[in-house]
């Protein structure tokens, strides 16, 4: 969604709200499998005494699998977005800051770039989950799996000679 902001440059006091959902058709996360409800930006831009202040609140809920145990969970993401714009580049060097140039700002790019950086890069069911056994594939979280220890590569000479004894 691309705003102008050409109204809100020259008049101080004046705001713009947005309510939309941004395409995210296009991308693909690691360990979610889809969204039970879509991104959802709800904000608006406002001009302070000749500064652009951006206020956004970005909500969500993904259909993720966890990393370690493979179990399906839900994710509920809600992130707020706080921002001031500038049309000067030197100015962006600050994360807080955002530059733009002509009238208008692309809030895909500000937003969705926002979303993408604020998810986990891994997702667990619970923060203490077992995983899967490597042997047999049994979800460890459910109880002990009855392969036992697996034994050191490198002790298997040794393990030879007690045998033959």
């Amino acid at each position: 969604m691309v705003l102008d902001l050409h109204s809100l440059i020259f008049s101080p006091g004046k705001s713009v709200e947005f309510d939309y959902l941004p395409d995210l058709r296009s991308l693909t996360f690691e360990g979610v499998e889809g969204f039970l409800e879509p991104l959802r930006a709800v904000g608006r831009v406002w001009n302070e005494a000749s500064v652009l202040h951006l206020s956004a609140e970005l909500t969500a809920r993904l259909r993720c699998v966890c990393a370690r145990c493979l179990t399906p969970l839900e994710k509920a993401v809600e992130l707020p977005v706080e921002v001031v714009l500038t049309d000067r580049e030197e100015d962006a060097d600050d994360v807080e800051i955002i530059a733009f140039s002509g009238d208008e700002i692309d809030l895909d790019d500000l937003l969705v770039s926002a979303f993408v950086l604020s998810l986990d890069p891994v997702f667990l069911c619970k923060e203490d989950c077992l995983g899967l056994c490597p042997r047999c594939g049994k979800n460890l979280n459910d109880g002990p799996c009855g392969c036992g220890p697996e034994p050191d590569p490198r002790l298997a000479l040794l393990r030879q000679l007690l045998e033959n004894d």
